[in-house]
């Protein structure tokens, strides 16, 4: 009988951990077909592998059905480029409803700017972000947003992406 319960016990406790598990996300490796950057990517989100580079501008966009996460690399620079008028033009232009803070930050010891921003959309609430930084020949500008809802979840996932972009 002792037994019994213990065997109970220990199935009870393996059926509650079944349904109570996290869903562990795998990443893929996301190599830029230009060289430029590497970046690990939810296995199941899609990208379109077609590049378009127009005028030394391209970007990447790795989608699930409810989040977005945006690459964006600018090499067109020019020699007197100047790289704080050029974050500011592009990421701390206000948007007709889009409540946002933008800070001035590095980014691995290259200038950067973050932003954090919530909007709503077809009766939804979104939250997002950007952080776009200066290598020293290129711009990259990271971008991501998803349900507000979703933030934990979705955080985590678009945090993992910016800790492990590899900037070549």
């Amino acid at each position: 009988m002792v037994i019994a319960k213990r065997c109970f016990g220990l199935l009870k406790i393996d059926i509650f951990n079944l349904f109570s598990r996290d869903e562990k996300i795998i990443f893929s490796r996301f190599v830029d077909p230009l060289g430029n950057f590497e970046i690990f990517h939810h296995k199941t989100w899609k990208y379109d592998e077609d590049i378009a580079v127009v005028d030394g501008k391209y970007l990447i966009s790795f989608e699930s059905k409810d989040a977005r996460f945006v690459v964006s690399v600018d090499a067109s620079l020019a020699s007197d480029f100047n790289f704080d008028a050029y974050a500011k033009e592009e990421i701390d232009s206000p948007t007709s409803g889009i409540h946002a803070s933008v800070k001035k930050r590095s980014f691995r010891n290259m200038p950067a700017y973050e932003r954090e921003y919530l909007y709503e959309s077809a009766g939804k609430n979104y939250f997002g972000g950007g952080l776009i930084f200066f290598t020293g020949t290129l711009v990259i500008s990271l971008s991501w947003t998803a349900p507000e809802k979703q933030k934990e979840k979705y955080e985590s996932i678009f945090r993992h992406m910016i800790e492990k972009l590899h900037v070549r």
